[in-house]
């Protein structure tokens, strides 16, 4: 799925497509990611194991070997809805104390990066550092490019 002829040995034929914007190997990832091919791949992996798994070819203990050993019941966390409440009143507390104007100002300026071919990490750490919210953060990036989907492909 390379986008040419060149390969990893070739250093100056890759530093030359570099400098001219075209990167074979990006092109060759985005179109196993756009084929499918990474998820048909990751698929098949995972039921190959899962075959595996149920034909006892691979042992796990505790699963599918010596699942005898295990006396008790395990415990589950449960989270109380104290703790729920205290984290809304916190990230509340958060947003009224930071300079919500620097905050919108940062997400803004991250996608306006996103729109170039620049790297947005950086615009997105400086979003972090005024204090923009992961769901703030993301909203913004959906309302730019919206959600991806991947299609079933079995």
């Amino acid at each position: 799925m390379g986008g040419s002829d060149l390969t990893h040995d070739d250093t100056e034929g890759l530093a030359e497509a570099s400098r001219r914007g075209e990167i074979p190997m990006t092109k060759g990832l985005l179109r196993g990611i756009e084929d499918g091919w990474f998820m048909s791949e990751i698929a098949e992996a995972a039921f190959q194991y899962q075959v595996a798994l149920e034909k006892g070819d691979k042992r796990i203990v505790g699963v599918n070997v010596h699942t005898d050993s295990i006396t008790h019941d395990l415990e589950i966390l449960r989270v109380s809805h104290e703790v729920e409440v205290e984290q809304v009143r916190a990230l509340a507390e958060r947003r009224t104390t930071r300079d919500a104007a620097a905050a919108r100002a940062a997400v803004t300026r991250m996608v306006e990066v996103g729109r170039t071919d620049g790297n947005m990490i950086e615009a997105m750490f400086e979003a972090c550092r005024a204090e923009a919210t992961l769901g703030e953060i993301c909203d913004a990036l959906r309302a730019e490019w919206g959600e991806y989907r991947e299609p079933a492909r079995f």
